[in-house]
């Protein structure tokens, strides 16, 4: 979905901002005004907004649009050309490894403002969970299922291939770095490796063979 730079769009954004690194009780108004460079308490905020919780939901609803945007893309991917061997498979696991970080890094601050403030969203968080975090892993479930068939469960798979994804990201947010300094790059060679021999039997042998 097309961002807009106009002063609405600049508010969701700074509002987003400051909910995820103060909280949204802490975060007033005119805060929000005063990131943007409107004057505080004018009545900038309120002509495109009711109210701070309006900004909250509507940049919240505002992620889950773009997150379904992605999910569609993925989903309507075709594989029938792909070659199903571990070099065909490789670089497709790898190109939705790296979109799926980058989902992760666009969606650092609505998971903050969840982990502070998921409450004040009312049933919109169930929404969410199902929108943006479920939907993740019910397309990678169904690519799993695509590619390896015989594989009992595709949702529990997915989980298990996505979550050292999550880990990853998680820890730099919180420590500012990856596990042992781990970049992307490096990250990614061992974890699509190991998904690979997961997915493709004889995946082992072939490496071996080399």
């Amino acid at each position: 979905m097309a961002r807009r730079t106009d002063t609405r769009q600049r508010l969701l954004e700074a509002g987003m901002a400051l909910f995820a690194e103060r909280g949204f009780g802490a975060t007033s108004v005119a805060d929000i005004e005063e990131a943007v460079g409107l004057q505080p308490r004018r009545g900038g905020l309120y002509k495109h907004f009711a109210n701070k919780h309006d900004v909250l939901e509507t940049a919240v609803r505002e992620h889950l649009a773009d997150a379904e945007s992605l999910a569609r893309t993925v989903a309507e991917l075709d594989l029938t050309e792909v070659e199903m061997t571990a070099d065909g498979v490789r670089p497709i696991v790898e190109g939705l490894a790296r979109m799926f970080l980058a989902e992760m890094d666009r969606l650092e601050a609505l998971t903050r403002v969840l982990e502070h403030d998921g409450g004040r969203l009312g049933d919109l968080i169930s929404e969410v969970k199902v929108k943006a975090v479920d939907v993740s892993y019910r397309t990678a479930a169904g690519l799993i299922a695509a590619v390896a068939p015989w594989i009992d469960d595709p949702d529990a798979t997915s989980v298990v291939f996505l979550a050292p994804l999550v880990a990853l990201r998680r820890t730099s947010w919180t420590f500012g770095s990856a596990p042992l300094d781990i970049d992307d790059d490096r990250f990614l060679r061992a974890w699509v490796g190991a998904v690979v021999v997961a997915l493709i039997p004889g995946a082992v042998e072939a490496r071996s063979a080399r």
